[in-house]
């Protein structure tokens, strides 16, 4: 690890306050060691200095939802050729998708969503430096969700390939707790849950309601509870007493208030909600307690287009949830970048054609800017969306020890801009260098090796 000093930067350090102009940030050992304005800095004792005059600092982005595989295409087109054409390099496909994110500026990712073993797999090989990438705290399988080729995913799929193959993947992505839970003795269900606990994962996410598909649906006018209210409970008390996050995936406003009652710590995609309004009393309540609210917004503009194109995603972006958004950023909620994004087939990027390619919000890489633009909209403001792509989701899940802002005693994560994000949200795709733990990061030499970004046709490496 290096030892540096970044002079005569602004400071926006990602706590809310005015941004500190002409500072010196001292790193050592990958960590921040000093922070004083370039005046008072003594070059002739402290480590080498890289003026970095006319630039921003601010600390190193972090997406509090993503699937390095990617889940939103997994439900829909490409799925079943994705799950197949890489199976068995799924560890090195996270790390590609690792390191998409670091290249944009996102040190540290939150995998909500994935296959355990191979994402806990990637995780400790980025974690020993054996390859670079974002920083990965995995959360494996959704508790209560099967597979890729379940009811809760693309089932449908299943009439046209081998039961082999998806029961595979199934048992893969399931890891002992999809929906198969729900069929057990509570007994049972809660030894099986608690083994599920300790097996390594850095966070554990409920399914308190079921999933996105029957949303897209015209003719669904429902949703139900995975689970009993009293499991739900034991969950999150086991998960509590393992000191991990508990996050929930809910798609209605009865399911919201049930995350809200056993003190969730991260809400993903809550304003998801059937198209209904979410109680003022409730989005109080959970701005209150500082939950993590990992809105997922869709810009008009592109909604537009995916109504024109026929895409189901399009109708996510109805009146209703835009208000749930907009009430949560106006009730001062713990509002964080969750943009479900994820490393998507060329294939699939193909056929989506030039119109849906561009702003698409689940492209891994720009997706958190994408994020951004569309939540301006909304509302939030410039040093909103700065905190919302830091600090808020340091905070939210209990990281920000450690990572989140630029103070002393921290990892050196950090965001070197060109421009300023403060005049233009713009402006924070406008990087001029990214550091993770003190090293500066090679942006050019990004992806390597390319295996879902390569050209097409390119054999997959053993």
């Amino acid at each position: 690890m290096s030892s540096f000093a970044l002079s005569n930067v602004t400071l926006i350090d990602g706590r809310g306050g005015s941004p500190a102009e002409r500072m010196t940030v001292v790193v050592e050992n990958g960590s921040i060691t000093r922070i004083v304005p370039t005046s008072q800095y003594d070059a002739a004792t402290g480590p080498k200095v890289t003026d970095a005059a006319g630039k921003w600092l601010l600390p190193g982005y972090i997406n509090g939802n993503i699937h390095l595989l990617d889940g939103i295409m997994i439900i829909g087109a490409g799925g079943v050729e994705y799950l197949a054409r890489y199976e068995g390099s799924f560890s090195r496909v996270i790390e590609e998708g690792a390191q998409l994110t670091l290249k944009n500026g996102v040190t540290t990712v939150f995998d909500t969503w994935d296959a355990r073993d191979p994402v806990l797999e990637a995780r400790d090989r980025i974690n020993a430096g054996t390859v670079i990438g974002s920083r990965i705290f995995a959360a494996g399988n959704i508790v209560g969700m099967g597979g890729p080729f379940s009811p809760d995913f693309n089932f449908t799929a299943r009439q046209s390939i081998s039961q082999s193959f998806a029961n595979r993947m199934d048992l893969l992505f399931a890891a002992g707790v999809g929906a198969e839970l729900t069929l057990l003795q509570e007994r049972e269900f809660r030894a099986r849950f608690r083994d599920y606990v300790q097996s390594g994962v850095d966070m554990v996410k409920i399914a308190i309601s079921d999933h996105l598909i029957s949303q897209l649906n015209p003719a669904a006018v429902r949703t139900y509870h995975t689970f009993p209210e009293k499991w739900v409970r034991m969950m999150a008390e086991d998960v509590h007493s393992a000191g991990l996050p508990l996050l929930s995936h809910t798609m209605a406003v009865p399911a919201l208030e049930l995350a809200a009652d056993v003190d969730v710590d991260v809400m993903i995609h809550p304003t998801l909600t059937f198209n209904q309004v979410i109680p003022e009393e409730l989005v109080n309540r959970i701005a209150e307690r500082r939950i993590g609210v990992g809105i997922q917004p869709i810009a008009d503009d592109y909604a537009d287009r995916l109504l024109l194109h026929g895409h189901p995603f399009g109708t996510l972006n109805s009146p209703e949830h835009q208000k749930n958004e907009r009430n949560f950023i106006e009730a001062g909620a713990n509002v964080m970048v969750s943009t479900d994004a994820g490393c998507t087939s060329h294939d699939v990027m193909q056929d989506l054609g030039p119109d849906l390619q561009e702003g698409r919000p689940w492209s891994l890489g720009s997706d958190h800017f994408t994020w951004v633009k569309a939540l301006r909209t909304r509302g939030l403001t410039a040093m909103g969306a700065i905190q919302a792509l830091t600090h808020n989701v340091a905070e939210a899940y209990n990281k920000l020890d450690t990572i989140g802002t630029v103070e002393v005693g921290k990892l050196a994560d950090l965001v070197l801009l060109n421009s300023d994000p403060l005049v233009d949200s713009e402006n924070l795709s406008d990087i001029a260098a990214i550091y993770k733990e003190g090293v500066l990061v090679n942006r050019s030499a990004l992806p390597n090796p390319q295996i879902v970004t390569a050209p097409r046709g390119t054999p997959v490496p053993n």
